[in-house]
């Protein structure tokens, strides 16, 4: 598990995979296979190579629903996650799909990964009680950690979430902004214990809102300071 905030950097695109990965630039590579199906063996190739190295690696093969780059069956995400998972460190399912996916989350436990139950709203920030309501669903469904990504049309979007995380949550929990106001929650979120911070590699961003991820780790080793 993360010992104090982590950067990923998001990678959705193949020509990312022959990218100059470095523990400065990011902590955590994410590997979004569904933007990455045509190449899976060169994933494998890499997620190898990153075995022996400081940088831990996450997969995801993201539902259309929740920002899917592809349209995938249940069993083709579970096909992908099962064949990847004995080489990264975390394992992303959707909240709403993990039931559904659970052979998957437990071929990856078996191999050794961690689970991350991810909730995503791409439009608002719904309230705070729903967002408690994910976190103790997580719980419930035995994941490892919870990742939230909401949409902030406010300030007061921002200062809700920012308190849910000062409640203190009994599971690891990632908690980030999506929009004009992500940038600025991402940072405060990370110092107030938001454990994964999501960047991007290169030059196009994989959610709205996002840094790049050298400026998002540089940002948040300089927060630790104060």
């Amino acid at each position: 598990m993360p010992q104090g905030p982590k950067t990923v950097g998001s990678i959705a695109d193949a020509s990312l995979l022959d990218y100059p990965f470095s523990a400065d630039e990011c902590e955590i590579l994410e590997f979004r296979l569904d933007g990455l199906l045509k190449n899976l063996q060169q994933v494998r190739d890499v997620l190898i190579k990153l075995k022996s190295s400081q940088l831990q690696t996450l997969i995801t093969a993201r539902c259309t629903t929740e920002g899917g780059l592809a349209q995938l069956t249940t069993e083709q995400r579970c096909q992908l996650i099962g064949g990847l998972s004995p080489l990264a460190t975390f394992v992303d399912i959707e909240l709403a799909n993990l039931e559904e996916m659970a052979s998957a989350a437990d071929q990856a436990r078996t191999n050794g990964a961690l689970i991350v139950a991810s909730f995503h709203d791409f439009k608002k920030t719904p309230d705070t009680d729903f967002l408690r309501s994910k976190i103790r669903q997580a719980i419930d469904l035995g994941a490892d950690m919870v990742k939230i990504a909401v949409h902030h049309n406010s300030v007061e979007d921002m200062y809700r979430c920012a308190s849910l995380l000062q409640e203190g949550q009994p599971i690891a929990t990632s908690l980030m902004g999506m929009g004009s106001l992500a940038p600025v929650s991402r940072v405060l979120y990370s110092q107030l214990g938001s454990l994964l911070n999501y960047g991007y590699l290169g030059d196009k961003e994989t959610a709205p809102g996002q840094w790049p991820a050298s400026l998002l780790s540089q940002a948040i080793r300089a927060s630790k300071r104060f």
